[in-house]
C-alpha cells in the first residue's frame, strides 16, 4: 500500500512539474511583434493599442546615449528633425550623436553596428533601406540596445513610428488637383500640363510616389508629362527643373516628393530671369513639414512664392513624438510598439497655425 500511494505521489510530482514547464512557455515575452517581416503590418496591428510592459522600476537617463541614424541629412526636413530631438534630450543629461548615412545604406548599417558596439542604449532608425537592415537590428538588440525605427518598416525593431506612404502621396495628389480645379475650371481634359519629381529609392518611398500618380484620376485636366527620379533636396530640384522647362516649357504644376525638392522648385520659380513668367499660375506640392516652407506657403497668397501646400505627417510636434516615445524606451516606461502618425493637409488657409 506505501509502495503504491508513493507511487501515486511521484506521478502527481512529475504531471505538476510538466503543467508549470508548460505555463512557463505560454507566457515567454514573444519577439513577433518586435520582428515583423518588411510589409507584415497588419491592419489589426495598426489598431494595436497593448504596450510594452516595463521590464523593471522606472531608471534615470541621465548619462545615457542615444544614436540617431539619419538617411540623409541634407533634406532640412531631416536635419532639423534629428537637430530638435537632441536638443530636447540635452535637458535630460542625454547625449544624441547624430550619424548622416547621406543615403548609403552599407554606411548606415556600419553606423548602427557602431552605435551597438559602443553600448548606446537606444538607436533610432530612419533607414535609407529598410530592406536590407533587419539583420543589423537584430544584432544590435542582441547587444543591449533597444531600436527605434521611424519612417520605414525594417522588419525587426522595439518600436515603430510609421505614416501611411500611398496615402500621403495620394494627399499631394488631392492638395494639386485642388489647385488645378480652383484655377483652371475651365481647362480641357488634359491640357494643364504637370511634373513630378519622385524618389524611389526604398519600397516606401515608391509608394508615396504611386500615390502623387493618382492626380490623373482626381481630375481629368492634367498630363503627367514629366517624370524625374531620384529627387529629395534643394539643388537637384532647381536642376531637374532647368531641364524641365527646357523641354516642356508650359508645366503649370510640380508635385514633389518630399519638401526639400519642393523649396528648390520654388527658388527656381521666383529667382531673376525664371521661365515661369507668372507665378500666379503655377504651384508646387510636396509632403514633409518644413518651417521653412510654411512661411512660402503663406506668401503664396500673395504669389510671392508658388509652394502652396503640403502634406504633413506626425502630430504638432514630430519632434516632440519621437522624443517622448524615445524617453520611454530609455526609462522603462510603458510604451506602444506600434505608432501611427496622423497625416495633415497644410495650405494657405491653415499654415499660420503650424509657424
Amino acid at each position: 500500500m506505501k509502495k503504491r500511494f508513493l507511487a501515486l505521489v511521484l506521478t502527481s510530482i512529475m504531471v505538476l512539474t510538466s503543467l508549470v514547464a508548460c505555463g512557463k512557455k505560454e507566457t515567454r515575452t514573444s519577439k513577433t511583434d518586435s520582428t515583423k517581416l518588411e510589409g507584415q503590418i497588419t491592419e489589426k496591428d495598426k489598431g494595436k493599442t497593448e504596450v510594452d510592459e516595463a521590464a523593471g522600476e522606472i531608471v534615470d537617463i541621465k548619462g545615457m546615449t542615444v544614436g540617431y541614424c539619419m538617411p540623409d541629412t541634407s533634406e532640412s526636413f531631416l536635419a532639423n528633425l534629428s537637430n530638435s530631438v537632441k536638443e530636447k534630450f540635452e535637458a535630460d543629461g542625454v547625449t544624441v550623436e547624430i550619424a548622416n548615412a547621406a543615403g548609403d545604406s552599407i554606411t548606415q548599417i556600419s553606423q548602427v553596428e557602431n552605435f551597438a558596439t559602443a553600448g548606446t542604449e537606444l538607436i533610432i532608425l530612419m533607414s535609407v533601406d529598410p530592406t536590407g537592415v533587419k539583420d543589423v537590428v537584430l544584432r544590435a538588440q542582441e547587444a543591449g540596445s533597444k531600436v527605434l525605427v521611424a519612417g520605414s518598416d525594417t522588419g525587426a525593431y522595439d518600436a515603430l513610428m510609421f505614416i501611411e506612404q500611398y496615402e500621403d502621396g495620394v494627399l499631394i495628389a488631392e492638395l494639386g488637383a485642388e489647385w488645378i480645379e480652383a484655377n483652371y475650371p475651365n481647362a480641357e481634359p488634359g491640357s494643364i500640363e504637370i511634373a513630378l519629381l519622385e524618389d524611389r529609392s526604398t519600397p516606401e518611398a515608391s509608394q508615396r510616389c504611386d500615390g502623387m500618380n493618382t492626380i490623373t484620376e482626381l481630375t481629368d485636366k492634367v498630363t503627367i508629362v514629366e517624370t524625374v527620379g531620384s529627387v529629395k533636396n534643394n539643388d537637384t530640384a532647381q536642376a531637374a527643373m532647368g531641364n524641365i522647362m527646357q523641354t516642356s516649357p508650359d508645366i503649370k504644376m510640380v508635385l514633389c516628393y518630399n519638401s526639400s525638392a519642393a523649396m528648390g522648385v520654388n527658388e527656381f520659380a521666383m529667382r531673376d530671369g525664371s521661365p515661369i513668367e507668372d507665378p500666379s499660375k503655377f504651384a508646387v506640392f510636396c509632403s514633409d513639414l518644413d518651417p521653412a516652407a510654411i512661411q512660402m506657403i503663406i506668401d503664396s497668397k500673395e504669389n510671392k512664392a508658388v509652394l502652396r501646400g503640403l502634406v504633413k505627417f506626425g502630430s504638432d510636434d514630430l519632434a516632440r513624438d519621437t522624443y517622448e516615445l524615445a524617453k520611454k524606451m530609455l526609462s522603462g516606461a510603458k510604451y506602444e510598439k506600434l505608432n501611427p502618425d496622423p497625416l495633415t493637409k497644410i495650405t494657405i488657409e491653415n499654415a499660420a497655425d503650424f509657424q
